[in-house]
């Protein structure tokens, strides 16, 4: 009887052991398969630098920035205090800066805020142009800055004010959409 009973706790000892295995095993293919779909870590850089270039080899734009980062390696790029110098093909060079800023993983368009400040010479012009807002759109490829906010436009003593702008900075022209008022000096 006594061998019967210390049989009997050995058995349970062993299916004890193997259903503790057994769970371990699960609990480690639980955790593989959580650790191998966790994203990927992202970036960050301080006082860093972008530079993109145009189709033609030659720099389109170059972004300098505090501190940019990508918290996922296909995400978005955030940036603070950044200072985009960009040159269109055949144009002047224009100079954005604003508080922060975004642009998609293509890097082809960039989404500014925050005390947005543009300046550059329109095409054909020798005289400088400043535009002030609070958000704008710069769509690099197209060459294209537009913005629904509020914009106060200077050039050469000359002052407009209007909301909604569309600006295309290849060619240098510049709509104001509403409530646009002004002084020309002309």
């Amino acid at each position: 009887m006594i061998s019967r009973m210390v049989l009997l706790f050995i058995a349970l000892a062993v299916l004890a052991v193997l259903l503790y295995m057994q769970r371990g095993a699960v609990g480690g293919a639980e955790n593989a398969a959580v650790q191998s779909s966790a994203p990927e870590p992202g970036m960050v850089a301080i006082g860093a630098h972008i530079i993109e270039t145009g189709d033609d080899g030659q720099p389109l734009y170059r972004l300098d920035a505090t501190r940019i980062s990508q918290p996922t390696p296909d995400g978005t790029i955030y940036v603070t205090n950044p200072v985009l110098h960009y040159t269109p093909p055949a144009s002047n060079p224009w100079v954005l800066t604003a508080r922060q800023g975004q642009l998609p993983q293509s890097a082809q368009t960039a989404d500014l805020s925050g005390s947005v400040h543009a300046e550059g010479k329109p095409q054909g012009s020798l005289q400088l142009l400043n535009f002030d807002t609070s958000v704008l759109h710069v769509d690099m490829q197209q060459q294209l800055a537009t913005t629904a906010a509020v914009v106060h436009v200077q050039q050469a003593g000359n002052r407009l004010t209007g909301r909604g702008m569309h600006a295309n900075l290849k060619s240098g022209e510049l709509q104001l959409y509403h409530d646009v008022s002004g002084v020309l000096l002309h």
